[in-house]
């Protein structure tokens, strides 16, 4: 993640984008607690912990 405050949206998308990673079977890397089964439950784990490995390119802007 960067450095940045994330908007909601980008949160959400990045929350989502590793669920979808976890779901296909991608080594999940916080410890889930026992009956935590959902992908994205884990997924909004690993982002409280501060560890998901995706994160944004900041697009830049148009210098007239």
């Amino acid at each position: 993640m960067t450095g940045k405050h994330m908007t909601r949206y980008e949160k959400t998308r990045i929350i989502s984008a590793r669920a979808l990673q976890i779901s296909q079977g991608s080594p999940v890397l916080v410890s889930v607690p026992r009956g935590t089964t959902m992908p994205i439950e884990i997924a909004e784990l690993e982002w409280k912990a501060g560890i998901i490995p995706i994160s944004i390119k900041e697009q830049e802007k148009d210098k007239k």
